[in-house]
């Protein structure tokens, strides 16, 4: 439901934080959403009371990339992952005594190397809300799917269907359609 995100992300950047949307960038968000689409086709069995919460997290993340463009012009990108690592920290370590059982050693090389991209990935969207308005690169969020579907050919052997090629055919034309825009302003 993370898919979202980047519509509201485009919707709310205009309001919230004075930032001009073209016509283009909503073109590209609309046509990734759509990819989105073919790719989950999603049915009336998602339409119960649970889907409140994975669209609780599409509006949690939005308000994270419009927050993070905010702070990108007075904070550095260090320093913005420092307090969001460490106000996640609190609030999980709430949870750890009603979860935690001891990792393998194996399992906790995992949970390093998790930590270590996830740590990365959020420094380059930092950095990248530094130079660019959070409707530019919306269109670019639909790449989690596509990505996503990478991992499970190589590590599941999942094969995508035709319909699920035919919708990351639509989000990856939907990034070079708002990188083309981008470049030619």
């Amino acid at each position: 439901m993370n898919f979202l995100a980047p519509v509201l992300v485009t919707a709310l950047s205009a309001p919230l934080l004075k930032e001009r949307v073209t016509r283009g960038q909503w073109a590209a968000v609309v046509l990734g959403f759509v990819g989105v689409l073919v790719v989950v086709h999603p049915g009336g069995e998602m339409f119960t009371p649970a889907i409140l919460f994975p669209l609780g997290s599409a509006l949690g993340f939005c308000f994270y990339q419009l927050l993070t463009r905010q702070l990108a012009s007075i904070d550095s990108p260090t320093t913005s992952n420092f307090y969001a690592g460490l106000c996640n920290t609190v609030v999980m370590t709430a949870l750890v005594p009603f979860f935690w059982s001891t990792p393998r050693w194996d399992h906790a090389l995992l949970m390093l190397a998790l930590g270590g991209f996830g740590m990365s990935a959020h420094l380059l969207l930092t950095q990248a809300f530094r130079f660019a308005a959070p409707a530019l690169l919306a269109p670019f969020s639909y790449c989690q799917i596509v990505f996503a579907g990478l991992l499970g050919l190589l590590f599941f052997s999942h094969v995508p269907d035709s319909t699920s090629l035919l919708g990351i055919a639509i989000i990856c034309l939907s990034g070079l359609g708002a990188a083309w825009m981008q470049r030619r302003r």
